[in-house]
């Protein structure tokens, strides 16, 4: 091939650099202030929740929300081995106790799999942006950063990984109570009460917070990936069928529709993936399990981890940047089919 397509790259124009710029030139605020807030209410407009607040991870969303439901007091938290090491490692932050447990097909968390404890409290995870079913009290949806769940608190990244980011990293928690956000606000605030005022703000400290603000650049550069997000995720959509078509021959597609990044089920990912790295193409692997990480290993409970060794053995994810061309994607479908004859 005459260039490399990397499996993801984040992508922007001069309408992010002039938003930055335009902080750092008329702005006398770098910290969290007017920008913030305006990203913080479209975000929520395009989600359909009451409330948002953004911090700066996707892994700091989750550790604010387990901390403002007290879910660490809760006992064991069910949470997936497949995509599951963000909220493993909110809930261990906080002093929670997780409780690794097998996916479904899709993998999502399979209730079926949490084990004796029916009423067990969880963390659903909308692994490669398909949607859960289940209902809990946190959903992570830092890769279905379109989503949220009425009444549930729904966690998001906009790593440079996702297909928007506020430069590099942040994240936000999205909810519809008041009580929620308020408790949300102030952990992000070292526990200040008015922390959704603009400056003069009070020294005042009634409970215990931690300082997660995002930067107004941050913002600035969110806002305007915030506006692309609708046409990538329909560039995504178009993407997803093409490879589709293209692929469905001999290799097996997951059930539902992926909303992050296109994958598809292969024999040896590895030598696959070796296969196309030499024609300039980039592809990942699922990640590695919690069931197959050392930090996870006390927090198995005896369980079986079958679906979710069995997705790790054999998912393969396709090279996904929304701005491919169709003849990108028609030359990868090409170079795929030839790495498996």
């Amino acid at each position: 091939m005459d260039r490399s397509i990397p499996q993801f790259v984040p992508y922007w124009s001069r309408e992010e650099t002039d938003a930055v710029t335009r902080i750092l030139v008329e702005s006398d605020y770098l910290n969290e202030h007017k920008t913030v807030r305006s990203f913080e209410e479209s975000f929520a407009r395009f989600v359909g929740a009451k409330y948002c607040m953004a911090v700066p991870s996707g892994t700091t969303a989750l550790y604010c929300a387990v901390n403002a439901l007290n879910l660490q007091e809760k006992g064991p938290v069910s949470v997936p081995s497949h995509d599951g090491i963000f909220a493993f490692n909110a809930l261990v932050a906080a002093g929670g106790l997780p409780e690794v447990c097998d996916v479904n097909s899709s993998g999502l968390l399979d209730a079926s799999r949490t084990g004796d404890h029916g009423d067990r409290e969880g963390i659903v995870v909308h692994a490669n942006g398909r949607i859960s079913d289940d209902i809990s009290l946190i959903e992570d949806c830092s890769q279905a950063t379109f989503h949220h769940t009425r009444d549930m608190v729904s966690t998001y990244s906009f790593a440079s990984t996702k297909h928007m980011t506020t430069g590099g990293q942040g994240g936000a928690v999205c909810c519809d109570d008041a009580g929620i956000f308020d408790a949300l606000t102030r952990i992000k605030d070292h526990g200040r009460s008015d922390r959704q005022h603009l400056k003069p703000m009070s020294d005042n400290y009634d409970v215990w917070g931690m300082n997660f603000k995002m930067t107004e650049i941050q913002a600035a550069f969110g806002l305007v990936q915030l506006r692309g997000m609708d046409r990538r995720m329909r560039r995504l959509h178009e993407m997803y069928l093409l490879y589709r078509d293209l692929l469905s021959s001999k290799f097996r597609f997951d059930g539902d529709e992926p909303r992050w990044y296109v994958d598809v089920f292969v024999p040896d990912p590895a030598r696959i993936r070796q296969r196309l790295a030499r024609s300039g193409i980039h592809c990942r692997p699922y990640p590695r399990p919690l069931h197959r990480q050392k930090v996870a290993a006390g927090h198995l409970g005896g369980r079986t981890f079958a679906m979710a060794e069995k997705r790790y053995r054999s998912g393969l994810y396709l090279p996904s940047t929304t701005n491919l061309s169709d003849e990108d994607i028609k030359q990868i479908a090409v170079e795929l089919l030839d790495a498996i004859d």
